[in-house]
């Protein structure tokens, strides 16, 4: 084999295995460029021939093919009934109609309990129907509509961000926010009041839990509506011209609170959820023909559990 025409200035060919760092440390304009055509050792490329296109061309129709192959297998997977998806799916289905059968069983059970409270109601004396209905309209347990305003408070848009920070931050609605709006709708006369969709009554609690704000014990998501039943000119009038009305300005101003008021034509608020009843007994007649007191314990009331059954007012 022909010896190397050109050497590092260490001595090693340009080839030998310390060459390369001995040029990197060596001045660069010491060293001779190496070109293929001066050194007939120098690997050549390999000629480009028919038969090397044709076996490309192979091997790429057979990757194509093996691709297209394994997507299919892939896809029929996917869609065979014993997949983790289709199975879920079915998971979610059957659960939905077992959902529907609930519901359909509690509303054949709440007309069998009206009815059967109807006819013990008749029995109890005059009024005592009328009694039932004002003490369970006093203690939100029917739902109301009517004429009244929806007071809306949002998270504030994100802000804008400081010189080389990240993104700006979103100032949150609070518990006290929600608390305030609240009590000044109760000040101004309002009959009734919700907040998305949960009934507030004197004994309700809002709370916070981390990120989000729970009315009894139930989370909510933003935006917060506050609808509230009575005459909407004076509900608004009588928030704006009090201390409520100052405190969601300062808010909104300070801290971009986003706050509205949304007036229709017809607004409804729920009755708030009925306690879980623990245990119940059946009215009958001792060994002596005295009538027995049944030992009940009361439904649990969400607002006031684990909280030793003290009352708190909005």
């Amino acid at each position: 084999m022909r010896e190397a025409d050109h050497s590092t200035p260490h001595g090693e060919t340009p080839y030998s295995p310390t060459s390369l760092l001995r040029a990197l440390t060596a001045d660069p304009y010491g060293v001779d460029t190496l070109r293929s055509h001066e050194h007939p050792d120098a690997e050549a490329a390999p000629p480009d021939v028919g038969a090397t296109r044709v076996i490309t061309l192979v091997l790429a129709l057979l990757l194509g093919f093996a691709t297209a192959v394994a997507v299919l297998d892939l896809r029929r997977d996917a869609a065979a009934e014993d997949s983790p998806r289709a199975l879920l799916e079915q998971e979610v289905r059957d659960t939905r109609a077992e959902t529907d059968l609930l519901e359909q069983r509690q509303e054949e059970l709440e007309r069998e309990i009206a009815g059967v409270q109807g006819s013990v109601l008749d029995g109890a004396g005059e009024g005592a129907s009328q009694r039932l209905g004002s003490y369970e309209h006093a203690g939100g347990g029917v739902p109301l509509s009517g004429s009244g305003v929806e007071l809306v408070l949002e998270d504030s848009a994100q802000l804008p961000s400081s010189s080389g920070g990240g993104a700006g931050t979103v100032n949150r609605v609070t518990d006290a926010d929600v608390q305030i709006a609240v009590n000044g709708l109760w000040a101004a006369g309002a009959e009734a009041i919700s907040v998305n969709g949960q009934r507030i009554t004197a004994t309700s609690a809002i709370r916070t839990a981390g990120s989000a704000i729970l009315v009894d014990f139930r989370p909510l998501s933003p935006p917060y509506s506050i609808t509230a039943l009575g005459d909407p000119e004076q509900l608004r009038s009588a928030v704006a011209e009090g201390e409520t009305g100052e405190y969601l300005d300062e808010i909104s101003r300070r801290f971009g609170i986003r706050i509205s008021w949304e007036s229709e034509g017809e607004l409804t608020v729920p009755a708030r959820a009925v306690g879980t009843l623990r245990e119940a007994s059946v009215l009958g007649d001792g060994p002596d023909g005295v009538q027995e007191t049944p030992q009940t314990i009361e439904p649990t009331d969400p607002s006031t559990a684990g909280r030793g059954g003290e009352e708190e007012t909005p």
